[in-house]
């Protein structure tokens, strides 16, 4: 008995020291990093980084209440490219494991009559196959 409570035991520790080890610093910095690009390249139409950023089950909620998933976004950010001025702020994280919760907020500016919009939203990231993926994200317009 006592053999296989240590063989267990020894087991169990093997496994959770083979499990993936999460740099929490290098975590807030690429996340806040990928917050800001991912606006700038909604702005710009970047296509090229919004695919880097997002997973590919990715789902997200306008400020409409419509849903949209990555393959929308692509085609919606090359159609209002160079339309809108960004402006992110107020970036905070919250670890759980291999989860991650962003909030913040934006001023997006319309470029022909320079009316503003400002939203918060909050932004769901998980750490899978050794990278983070934006994998949710949830708009609230606030005028």
């Amino acid at each position: 008995m006592t053999k296989n409570i240590f063989l267990l035991l020894s087991i169990t520790l093997f496994l959770f020291s083979c499990s993936q080890k999460i740099d929490y610093a290098t975590a807030d910095n690429f996340i806040t990093k990928s917050e800001k690009a991912w606006a700038k390249a909604i702005s710009l139409g970047d296509t090229l980084a919004i695919k880097k950023i997002m997973a590919e089950d990715f789902i997200g909620m306008n400020s409409r209440g419509k849903t949209y998933d990555k393959k929308t976004l692509l085609k919606e950010s090359i159609e209002s490219a160079n339309l809108f001025t960004e402006e992110t702020y107020n970036i905070r994280l919250k670890y759980y494991g291999t989860t991650a919760i962003a909030q913040g907020g934006e001023t997006w500016t319309k470029l022909s009559d320079s009316t503003s919009r400002k939203s918060v939203w909050t932004d769901t990231w998980i750490y899978r196959n050794s990278k983070w993926e934006l994998i949710a994200a949830m708009d609230l317009k606030l005028n």
